[in-house]
């Protein structure tokens, strides 16, 4: 018995030290955790301090102090990811009320057609600061809302999937003559935007809805348009391709991607669609489904789809009427009802093309044979 408790005083004896090492390991730990907290309560308060200076600099009469303001919100929101939301949403405040639309909205649009306008260095800097932020999270629905603001002329370029306002509402939105070079507007919504005569290129646009845009003379060079709706948009003069030019001789043509895009309404008359790649694309309503888009075919007299891919397009009861479509691919396509008159078709493929009621076809070209076995 003796033996037996010496051998648990020894076991006791030896064991205090590694006991105490593990007090003081749990001591530590509780020490870091509370410093930790601590130091983490007096970030939160030095970020409310730094975040009440800069709203208090928005409402500054100098234009230097707001200025301040606005960069010193950028580096709140990247700085801290849980304050990104609410500073969009002051930023895109700022936006509204010192840029809003002007009332004759209209009248606003035809005089932003100016290369010359640039914007005031604070709407550039919110624009800067909005689109370059770090904390992107693409399954976060932020609150961009952008809508009948004046933004002529913003520049906003970057690396490919950099700038993001994916998703944000820039409805009535006057961005005419803006270089908006990789910028990402994944289903983002434009419908009577002003997009006239500016650099769309690179950009992301896929199920975005640009119905009744403004896209004359906008360069959309290597930007896609995967399932956009552009119903009613006018593409007057619209630059959808950029020929490489490679030791100074032309090389392959860089176009924008526009597969399965909506173009039901859109004028596109004269406009050149030369190699771009519409394949499953709509150009007229399509009267078999429940919701039809658009209130009539685009208009596409004297356009030119040289070597363009218009497989499997929608184009029934389309008015093609002079348009160029020497060498496309309108394999597949639905050409029914459509009016082919004084079309160039040389070179164009028909396989498996619906061409019931098509009128200006010749008639060895009238029966298109089927897709290849």
């Amino acid at each position: 018995m003796e033996t037996s408790r010496g051998n648990w005083g020894g076991l006791l004896m030896a064991s205090l030290p590694g006991l105490a090492a593990l007090l003081a390991l749990l001591f530590t730990w509780m020490q870091v955790t509370q410093t930790n907290k601590e130091l983490a309560l007096s970030e939160q308060g030095q970020i409310t301090n730094r975040f009440n200076a800069a709203i208090s600099n928005l409402g500054s009469a100098s234009l230097d102090i707001r200025l301040g303001g606005i960069y010193a919100l950028g580096r709140i929101m990247n700085d801290s990811a849980r304050d990104e939301p609410t500073v969009i949403q002051v930023l895109s405040a700022y936006l509204r009320q010192h840029a809003a639309l002007p009332a004759d909205g209209e009248k606003a649009r035809v005089e932003s057609s100016d290369e010359n306008s640039s914007p005031r260095a604070d709407i550039q800097a919110v624009m800067t600061v909005l689109g370059t932020r770090r904390h992107y999270d693409p399954d976060r629905s932020l609150p961009f809302d952008l809508s009948h603001t004046v933004l002529r002329g913003v520049q906003l370029a970057g690396d490919p999937d950099q700038i993001h306002f994916s998703g944000a509402d820039l409805e009535g939105v006057d961005l005419s003559g803006a270089s908006l070079h990789n910028v990402n507007l994944w289903r983002a919504w434009l419908p009577d935007a002003n997009l006239s005569d500016a650099h769309l290129t690179g950009s992301r646009l896929d199920y975005a809805v640009l119905a009744g845009a403004n896209l004359t003379g906008t360069d959309l060079t290597e930007s896609r348009f995967y399932e956009a709706d552009l119903t009613g948009a006018d593409l007057t003069g619209t630059i959808f391709c950029t020929n490489l030019v490679v030791d100074e001789k032309v090389a392959d043509a860089i176009c924008a991607d526009l597969i399965g895009v909506n173009l039901a309404d859109a004028n596109l008359t004269r406009a050149n669609l030369d190699a771009v790649d519409l394949s499953d694309a709509k150009f007229c309503p399509d009267l078999t489904s429940p919701t039809p888009l658009g209130n009539g075919c685009a208009r596409m007299a004297g356009a030119s789809f040289r070597h363009a891919n218009l497989k499997s397009a929608y184009l029934s009861g389309a008015n093609l009427k002079g348009a160029d479509l020497t060498g496309a691919n309108l394999a597949g396509a639905n050409l029914a009802n459509a009016d082919l008159k004084g079309a160039k078709i040389a070179g164009a493929t028909f396989n498996g093309a619906k061409l019931t009621g098509v009128q200006g076809m010749p008639p060895s070209r009238a029966t298109a044979p089927g897709p290849p076995s």
